[in-house]
């Protein structure tokens, strides 16, 4: 970090985790007090800004959840609220995995009962919607060994098309669209459902409240028992239920090939470590009747999620019009 980024006043202790953006994060400290430095100075995602976190946890904080207290703010940084090092997947055991998913499903429940959300982005307008055509785009070639014909990308979104135009209209709220246990923070000293800190929500949007859900139960970092599964979505009506089953699907499709195009585009290997834990959601989610019509389109077009996609060719195979 440029020493100019350091806030006067303020000594830097030592970096802290960093997503897969641009933002860097430094534990911070004065006076006694630490804090998380958020460093925005090398640019930030589209859609995603520093006056988006303040009015954000600001609105999660009134709603009676628990964000980060924003200490200052500048262009380029926030000085934000610690909430220590334990994230929920670092205090996950077996004896606890009940309580703590148990208590995100609760924050996402509270959430869903909120009607005076804050003005965001429209999820389907957004590219984490149009991004599940990445695993055409950049996951199909490399396990096809060949180009996409031009007519790929059409049929799978009618594919999907006809899956979605079976349901009822799908519930809309307040999407965190990054709800999983690395960007939730373990507070023991809180109560209620402020024992579980909130990060990374600045791309919240307004959309289909079982996105998070998904997110959370079928995390590619993480594996969630089917006992907590079934749990926490048994007080989920039928309609619920299924769109969990469309949108965890539709983030597997997006994100499998997210982490090659990240690979691929920005050096970032580290998330490729995710593909085969991907793969598995992706074949377990397409025995579900409700996927009939996606499960036909891959098994006549030869993509298969049995087998690591082959990195060495991505140049050669994938389309310039890719996304």
């Amino acid at each position: 970090m440029k020493p100019s980024l350091v806030p006067k006043g303020w000594t830097v202790l030592a970096p802290v985790g960093q997503d897969a953006s641009t933002r860097r994060y430094s534990r911070v400290e004065k006076g006694g007090r630490t804090a998380i430095l958020m460093d925005c100075s090398h640019g930030e995602t589209p859609g995603h800004n520093l006056n988006d976190f303040i009015r954000i946890s600001k609105w999660l904080n009134e709603a009676g959840l628990k964000a980060p207290e924003i200490y200052e703010s500048e262009k380029d940084y926030l000085i934000i609220e610690d909430f220590g090092d334990v994230s929920f997947k670092k205090a996950l055991t077996k004896n606890n995995a009940g309580e703590l998913y148990g208590l995100a499903a609760d924050v996402l429940t509270h959430l869903e009962k909120q009607k005076d959300i804050p003005q965001l982005p429209a999820y389907i307008d957004s590219n984490v919607h149009k991004g599940h055509r990445r695993v055409i785009d950049w996951y199909a070639p490399l396990v096809r060994h060949e180009k996409n014909p031009d007519n790929l990308l059409k049929d799978y979104l009618t594919a999907w098309a006809e899956i979605e135009k079976k349901l009822p209209t799908c519930p809309q709220g307040f999407v965190h669209v990054d709800f999983h246990v690395e960007n939730l923070m373990l507070l023991p000293n809180e109560k209620g459902l402020k024992r579980c800190g909130i990060l990374d929500f600045q791309g919240a949007m307004c959309g289909p409240l079982p996105y998070d859900l998904g997110n959370l139960l079928e995390d590619v970092r993480a594996d969630v028992t089917p006992a907590i599964k079934d749990k926490t979505l048994k007080s989920r009506d039928d309609n619920f239920r299924a769109w969990t089953r469309i949108l965890a699907t539709q983030f597997h499709c997006r994100v499998v090939g997210q982490f090659i195009k990240m690979a691929a585009k920005d050096h970032k290997t580290g998330y490729l470590q995710y593909i085969p834990r991907t793969q598995a959601y992706i074949s377990a989610a397409l025995q579900d009747p409700l996927l009939q019509p996606l499960k036909n389109f891959f098994g006549e077009n030869g993509i298969s999620f049995d087998a690591a996609p082959d990195l060495k060719n991505i140049k050669a195979l994938v389309r310039p019009d890719a996304h």
